[in-house]
């Protein structure tokens, strides 16, 4: 096992060019797979990708323990990646209580026009809304854009975001 790097050794490359990153994915980990691909087609169109259960042991190696495990991926045409994960085991816990200001919280984004269509369609595929209405941002360098919180199947939060510029 290599060491972890240390913020100096990480700086330095012996490359002739510097270490790239790019963004990957989204990982969000479900209860029930089916449920939660049938929301994300339906709602924002993800269109599905592969779809797969593993237990080998490089999965045990990967998140910390032995593993069971089953994962869909789903696409958007702009890119975007996200992984639905469902344990078999461990034993799934609980959905966390879905609290944005718990440390670890995470979120991820949709830009989206017509705000309230989407969330329109987000409620009626059993979606709930955090802020209530869309909120129109007052200052700053999204003034006028229009911004909510939704829950997804999960408690998973989604963010739409409608660009008063889009």
């Amino acid at each position: 096992m290599k060491p972890p790097l240390s913020p100096a050794s990480s700086t330095r490359s012996t490359h002739l060019c510097a270490p790239s990153v790019r963004f990957g994915h989204v990982g969000l980990t479900v209860h029930d797979l089916d449920r939660s691909v049938a929301f994300y087609t339906a709602v924002f169109g993800f269109e599905p990708g592969m779809r797969v259960r593993r237990s080998a042991a490089w999965i045990g190696e990967i998140v910390g323990e032995p593993a069971d495990l089953e994962f869909a991926h789903l696409h958007l045409p702009s890119g975007l990646h996200i992984e639905l994960i469902q344990y078999r085991m461990p034993e799934p816990l609980s959905p966390s209580d879905g609290l944005t200001w718990r440390p670890g919280h995470q979120h991820f984004c949709l830009t989206v026009s017509d705000i309230d269509s989407w969330v329109e369609r987000a409620l009626a595929a059993g979606a709930r809304v955090v802020s209530g209405e869309p909120v129109t941002i007052p200052e700053g360098k999204n003034s006028g854009s229009r911004c909510v919180y939704l829950r997804g199947p999960d408690e998973e939060t989604i963010e739409l975001f409608e660009p008063v510029h889009g």
